[in-house]
């Protein structure tokens, strides 16, 4: 979900805007979103009368008397108290497999593979009885197509986000349930602290318009809970990804959430009769209700913010590509090139199994090309490697990186394919053919290959600025990087961007947009764009390596039982997150204090943490008519002064004891 990343408020995923504020500790509640879906209709004549099954959700409001104020400081013999604000937003979706979500997957036949497994599993990793996993295979005969079609049905499935729109005179036809930008200049903390009714801000989905708003089969309206499927089947699932941001402070973040209810909600006649029917048809005890157990949740960082869970290989085999053009000088060099160096330490260090080359672009050329190889090989470079001159040619850089990373003699099919740019200035180039490392930049024979350039007819690039190579960027060398980049995203490349400009939100050089906004628009994978100054590049070096190579990691993945249990854990905060995922810290196991955890960074940076849910396959009459209402949030305190083992909420959690 980035583009704009998922997020929500500290109350209630592509990268957006706010939600609602005040998180010393503070509680956010939701209810379902984000993740793939079933499709065989068939199933629907088995389950009968199978009735609603609310998943509700609402705000719990958690308290806390942990010291909010993180620095002090003097001005005119006054004292300014610190803040900790945390903010939420997010997006929403769920499958039920209707026609425009099975033109993209389908169940595996005829002995097919499945590209997308959600298990039957608990937490404890043991089947759950008389259940079969979720397999979907994705329409298509190449990877390319492949993730194409899972992405579109990403899209299919979406119901519901914040923000989504931003006209609150809008009509409801813009809203499509994906986040959206509020404005290219603003964050989530930019917006007034007092977005209390977050559930109902017209900046939802549908939180305007009188009657809702219908995406997927599910209707959204002012107030619902986010989490809010009146008639789930099995093969149905779903999935939210949260972003959250400490506008201010650093502090130690927790995910918590509590049971509401439980009802069996009568029997119909296939239920009563059915031998894994536990309680009464009038039960409100949790024990009795199948819902609890058959429901499959997992909970994962999501740090691209995609809404999806992407299963990494663990080995990375990452190119620099550094911009040495001429708008880089005096004191910026220097900058840069104890960056990389920095860089290339951190990469060596790193606890994934990472190969690393390099190479600069500037100057109309591709130079200091180093294939892959253990960071360690690498050298320390030095003022005289570097040239410093002349254009940008970014589009033949991405072009000859991704091609060492597919093809170079070290380049290994089971790793994950990572370009790290460090750039300070938009595509500037002339209509030249690009060499360095044995590689041709446009790639390849025109006659197989497509969308490495604006005219795939010819072996070279056709967008640059014919009659200054040096002068302004023409909309032409945007857009023709732009199709690049997509190209390399397509086969399966994560791009990352560390802008370093000076003004790295300036519009200038003839950019149609401001820097940052192209970049993370057009060149980066989504949730993948960062802001560096030159001057701390160095000492941010080890967070960007953290950033780009540590893979997704899910955390928890069990019962929505066991999924409970552990959000009323640790006296109601819930379970402890972890703000630097390449240590070694268990979010289920280990203590809140333990030396691997870690604070999440302030200053409004954006984390991201998926929440789905899905029902393997099973006849399932046991489950007709049951519901489940339960709250699930943040809460969150100031790193300073605190250890991370947390206050006792002010609230206490009522109903994590009963599902034990």
């Amino acid at each position: 979900m980035d583009k704009l990343p998922s997020r929500l408020s500290c109350t209630n995923p592509h990268e957006r805007p706010p939600a609602n504020g005040e998180c010393g500790g503070h509680t956010i509640m939701t209810d379902k979103q984000d993740v793939p879906k079933l499709y065989n209709l068939s199933r629907r004549r088995v389950l009968g009368g199978l009735g609603a099954i609310g998943l509700a959700s609402a705000g719990a409001g958690l308290g806390t008397s942990a010291f909010f104020s993180d620095e002090e400081t003097f001005e005119n013999n006054t004292i300014v108290a610190g803040s900790l604000d945390m903010k939420v937003d997010w997006e929403e979706h769920y499958s039920d497999w209707s026609d425009d979500e099975t033109q993209f997957a389908y169940m595996p036949m005829g002995g097919e593979e499945p590209d997308y497994i959600l298990p039957a599993l608990d937490s404890d990793g043991q089947l759950i009885v008389d259940a079969r996993p979720i397999e979907l295979v994705f329409d298509g005969a190449t990877p390319t197509e492949k993730k194409a079609a899972k992405d579109a049905l990403w899209d299919a499935t979406a119901i519901e986000a914040f923000p989504d729109t931003f006209n609150e005179s809008a009509d409801v036809s813009d809203y499509d349930g994906l986040q959206n930008p509020i404005d290219p200049a603003e964050t989530i903390c930019d917006f007034p602290a007092d977005l209390d009714g977050v559930l109902s801000h017209p900046f939802r989905t549908g939180a305007n318009v009188q009657d809702g708003v219908t995406l997927a089969g599910q209707t959204t309206e002012a107030g619902d809970p986010l989490i809010n499927i009146g008639d789930v089947k099995p093969g149905d699932f779903g999935e939210v990804t949260f972003s959250f941001h400490l506008c201010d402070n650093p502090g130690y973040v927790w995910l918590n959430g509590d049971l509401v209810s439980a009802s069996e909600n009568g029997h119909t006649e296939p239920e009563g009769e059915d031998p894994d029917e536990n309680g009464a048809s009038d039960s409100t005890d949790p024990a009795d209700v199948e819902l609890l157990d058959e429901i499959v949740t997992r909970i994962w960082y999501d740090p691209n913010g995609n809404n999806q869970v992407d299963i990494l290989s663990g080995k990375i085999d990452l190119m620099l590509a550094i911009d040495d053009s001429g708008s880089i000088d005096g004191v910026e060099q220097d900058n840069l090139i104890a960056g990389v160096n920095s860089l290339v330490s951190e990469l060596g260090a790193a606890v994934a199994d990472i190969q690393t080359g390099l190479l600069t672009f500037g100057d109309d050329s591709i130079d200091n090309f180093l294939g892959l190889t253990d960071p360690s090989s690498l050298p320390t470079f030095t003022a005289a490697d570097f040239d410093f001159s002349g254009n940008t040619p970014l589009p033949a850089a991405l072009d000859i990186a991704d091609q060492e990373l597919r093809n170079g003699a070290n380049a290994r099919a089971d790793a994950d394919k990572v370009i790290v740019v460090v750039t300070d200035g938009g595509p500037n180039y002339n209509n030249l053919e690009y060499t360095a490392g044995g590689y041709e930049a446009p790639r390849g024979d025109p006659t197989d290959t497509t969308g490495f350039s604006d005219d795939d007819t010819n072996d070279q690039y056709d967008g640059g600025s014919v009659s200054d190579t040096d002068g302004p960027i023409a909309d032409s060398e945007e857009d023709e990087t732009a199709l690049v980049a997509e190209s390399v995203r397509d086969l399966g490349t994560r791009i990352v961007t560390v802008n370093v400009a000076e003004d790295p939100n300036a519009a200038g050089d003839g950019l149609s947009v401001p820097f940052q906004q192209y970049l993370e628009d057009e060149i980066a994978s989504s949730g993948f764009a960062y802001v560096v100054g030159l001057g701390d590049l160095s000492g941010v070096a080890d967070d960007i390596v953290a950033l780009v190579t540590v893979p997704e990691e899910v955390f928890f993945q069990g019962t929505l039982r066991e999924a409970l249990v552990a959000l009323a854990g640790n006296d109601g905060r819930g379970i402890p997150l972890d703000g630097d995922r390449s240590t070694a810290f268990d979010e289920v196991n280990d203590p809140e204090n333990a030396p691997d955890r870690d604070c999440f960074a302030g200053r409004g940076t954006t984390h991201y943490l998926g929440f789905q849910w899905w029902v393997p396959i099973n006849h399932a009459n046991q489950i007709q008519s049951d519901s489940v209402a339960f709250d699930i949030g943040f809460y969150t305190e100031q790193c300073r002064h605190n250890d991370g083992a947390g206050m006792v909420p002010e609230e206490a959690v009522a109903n994590g004891d009963v599902l034990a």
